[in-house]
């Protein structure tokens, strides 16, 4: 369970933030230019924009901590789970400039910056399991780049989703998502798993549920505070659902808290927390 009066992990990265208790609302400090940074603060940058709000579940770097270990990628910063073969959560930011013109899919690959002493889930293990290679972070958020866009093809970044799920409500809101960039709004995302329904291989989890939390910046706001739209759903991983809107599953952020013991928005005040956090996005589907 996540305990909301423990604060001291929240700069275990390093990151630069203003925090406005009075005024209730965040506001991002980049920091020192990369001219004037030391070797060890490429992780702590990558962290500092892709993790806003905060290390969900004081993720380290640390090879003993197998089950909850710090992944930064250029793309996504990520707490990988040696145990499931997966990921726990996944978090990154789309911008319109991230989105481009589509690019030839690339192969999906094992994650060769995991520590040695953990497997590495390849192509392979999902085959005939009857799961697709579901993305965390879609191909199509990172097509403006094609090294960018081959690390969404890292296995680290891969569940096994069935393909209702996968192709249907999933993508659904993947597509929405890119629509606010597109109009030049900036997109905070975190997605992830829990549960069990089974193992691909005796290596890979099949989660029972996949969640995503999605931070919407109109254009040109920097803060959040406690108006910022928060787009939360909790979706079953079945199949059946390849009719259903990605909207029927909108949730609050504290019921995905409650069920993964993550703290989405560690950095946050507790009073803002407790106001974007127990809130169903009100808005109706349309196009941005």
């Amino acid at each position: 369970m996540k305990d909301k009066g423990s604060k001291s992990f929240r700069f275990a990265l390093g990151l630069c933030l203003l925090i406005c208790t009075g005024c209730g609302r965040w506001s991002a400090d980049p920091g020192r230019s990369d001219s004037d940074a030391a070797p060890v603060s490429a992780t702590r940058v990558a962290a500092t924009e892709l993790l806003p709000f905060g290390n969900p579940s004081n993720a380290t770097t640390d090879p003993a901590n197998a089950d909850n270990y710090l992944v930064v990628h250029d793309s996504h910063v990520l707490s990988y789970n040696n145990s499931r073969g997966t990921a726990n959560w996944v978090a990154w930011r789309t911008k319109r400039a991230d989105l481009g013109n589509s690019l030839p899919r690339t192969d999906f690959q094992p994650d060769q910056s995991l520590p040695n002493s953990f497997r590495r889930i390849a192509y392979y293990d999902y085959s005939g399991s009857g799961y697709d290679r579901g993305h965390m972070v879609p191909s199509a958020d990172r097509f403006a780049d094609p090294r960018l866009n081959e690390q969404t093809f890292l296995m680290t970044n891969i569940v096994p989703q069935t393909g209702d799920l996968n192709q249907f409500p999933w993508n659904k809101l993947e597509s929405y998502s890119r629509g606010l960039a597109r109009r030049g709004d900036t997109i905070y995302t975190i997605a992830g798993v829990y549960g069990e329904k089974e193992r691909l291989r005796g290596k890979v989890t099949a989660p029972t549920n996949c969640w995503k939390v999605i931070v919407v910046l109109s254009r040109g706001k920097t803060e959040i505070n406690a108006s910022t739209r928060i787009i939360a759903v909790n979706m079953p991983n079945v199949e059946g659902i390849a009719d259903v809107r990605w909207e029927t599953y909108k949730a609050t952020v504290r019921s995905i808290e409650e069920k993964t013991g993550l703290d989405l928005f560690s950095i946050l005040p507790r009073e803002l927390q407790d106001t974007i956090e127990t809130r169903v996005d009100p808005n109706t589907l349309h196009s941005p």
